[in-house]
């Protein structure tokens, strides 16, 4: 798109002036440059009648070209102008703002007002409901017609907020900031084409404490193949890092130890899935951590140190994670990672000449012991 392009609107396709609503709720989202322009497609509507250059919008509104484009795409999101593009000509739809009853019917809309201009000056704007019976006689009654025509609401593109919140109270989840967690839950659900209940299995999986969090949601969608070599060793630190929970995986390190996991080291957890890192990663930091330190107990400083760092260089998977441990290594010291000697230290699948020789006899007794740690876990024991 250049200032030197043409552009025309859709024939037949006029939109009301009223523009109350418009300027009430969609103004403060929009802002002034969107908003803007807006109302100036609506001034020159013109039923298509002849082709406009970009330029003479960039010329009346003193726009700059980023500010024209950015704008467009601010209406295009909003719902009040479609653009098609056909051989280096650009034609426009517009569409009327909803009205009041249909904006706050729009669970994301009425949040980002709310954002916008505060809670109490959004709820003031909002539509009364009225009391009382509503009195109508059916379509058909009244003009003697066959079919009787059903009242039917106008279709916004929406975030299903109803059934997320229901779903998140039989299974005791909860927003952080609902505000804030209801926009980005929208954000993902039209980035990926979700239904709300889609969305709703990422947000589960990645919860830290019952608490939604948006930000390993984001992590996990963000996650993409590493195209690398690993040794026998890393190979199983990184399946064992993906297949449990941390709770799980640091309670089968701390077993090797004869120890038990401390209310301190169930904060650390959490500490680290709020730093928006996923389990496979805090996993991967947890065994790291009993390697460096020869205790039965992990040395939190020198966790967060590591998941700090992590955060930072926005690692998103256990394999990401071995990389960056080993290319720390290989520039600060000849000794692996993920040392040989510890056996004792840490599980012995994390051992690079380990064989898995369990019988199937002793697997279903190591599930059994599985299935009675976590129901301790689960009890809140320290």
């Amino acid at each position: 798109m250049k200032p030197n392009h043409h552009f025309s609107f859709l024939r037949n396709h006029l939109v009301s002036q009223d523009t109350g609503n418009f300027s009430r709720l969609y103004l403060p989202i929009l802002g002034r440059e969107a908003a803007a322009l807006y109302l100036y497609l609506l001034a020159f509507w013109d039923n298509g009648q002849k082709e406009h250059l970009f330029s003479h919008i960039l010329n009346h509104l003193d726009f700059g070209m980023d500010i024209l484009e950015s704008s467009l795409d601010r209406l295009s999101a909003m719902r009040l102008l479609t653009i098609y593009e056909e051989e280096g000509a650009y034609v426009m739809q517009l569409y009327p703002p909803l009205s009041a009853d249909e904006f706050f019917q729009h669970n994301v809309y009425s949040k980002l007002l709310e954002k916008k201009i505060g809670e109490a000056a959004a709820e003031a704007l909002r539509p009364e409901n009225a009391s009382g019976q509503k009195r109508i006689k059916p379509f058909m009654q009244v003009f003697g017609l066959e079919n009787q025509q059903q009242e039917r609401p106008r279709q916004v593109n929406d975030f299903d907020l109803g059934h997320f919140k229901q779903r998140m109270a039989q299974e005791n989840l909860r927003f952080a900031d609902e505000k804030e967690d209801v926009l980005e839950l929208f954000a993902i659900a039209e980035q990926k084409k979700w239904t709300w209940y889609e969305t709703y299995l990422l947000a589960k999986e990645t919860a830290v404490s019952q608490v939604i969090s948006t930000k390993r949601m984001k992590q996990k969608l963000a996650q993409r193949p590493v195209d690398s070599e690993f040794s026998q060793q890393e190979r199983s630190i990184i399946r064992e890092a993906k297949s449990k929970a941390p709770m799980m995986f640091l309670a089968e390190i701390k077993q090797t130890r004869q120890a038990a996991i401390t209310r301190t080291e169930r904060k650390l957890l959490q500490d680290l899935a709020e730093l928006g890192l996923l389990d496979e990663v805090i996993n991967v930091i947890l065994l790291l951590t009993f390697n460096k330190v020869d205790s039965a107990n992990v040395n939190e400083k020198y966790a967060l140190k590591a998941a700090n760092d992590f955060a930072y260089q926005g690692v998103k998977s256990a394999e990401e994670a071995v990389l960056k441990i080993r290319e720390r290594h290989q520039q600060g010291s000849k000794k692996p990672a993920f040392s040989k000697g510890q056996t004792s230290n840490v599980p012995d699948w994390s051992q690079p000449d380990y064989k898995n020789e369990t019988s199937a006899e002793k697997q279903a007794e190591l599930e059994e012991q599985k299935r009675r740690l976590l129901a301790k876990l689960e009890g809140g024991s320290d």
